[in-house]
């Protein structure tokens, strides 16, 4: 799961295509944001073999979600669902300690002198009506 839009600027684009081979080498699952006076692009990458999330490029995010009891076992199953649990709580937690510290940056600054922040990214696109479940 990436961008979407292409990064203008090279060494963010390198950045982030490390980030993936690291997490994808190294077995791991995690996001990075990398910002320039510019532009910010981000990657996450979700597979990994002890959660559920199977790498699928045909999908709009890369990836579906699968771990059916049928095929592993109540078990194994069970395993792969809470390893997907553990990345999207330490997804949510990241996310929330990054907007939390930077609106306590903010703050701090602004008890410097008036401080105006205006953030010309694009709309941050959302998943919901996205299909994990890929072809059947």
């Amino acid at each position: 799961m990436q961008n979407d839009r292409p990064i203008q600027n090279p060494k963010i684009q390198m950045g982030l295509d490390i980030f993936r081979y690291v997490c994808h080498d190294g077995d791991l699952a995690g996001g990075v944001y990398l910002i320039d006076e510019n532009e910010m692009g981000f990657a996450y990458w979700m597979p990994a073999t002890w959660n559920a999330f199977i790498e699928d490029r045909e999908l709009e995010l890369g990836f579906r979600i699968r771990a059916r009891q049928d095929e592993l076992g109540a078990e194994r199953a069970k395993y792969f669902i809470e390893g997907t649990a553990h990345v999207l709580g330490a997804m949510q937690q990241f996310g929330l300690q990054t907007k939390l510290w930077g609106l306590d940056i903010q703050r701090l600054i602004q008890k410097g002198g008036k401080l105006s922040i205006q953030h010309n990214y694009p709309k941050i696109p959302r998943l919901a009506g996205i299909d994990l479940r890929g072809k059947k």
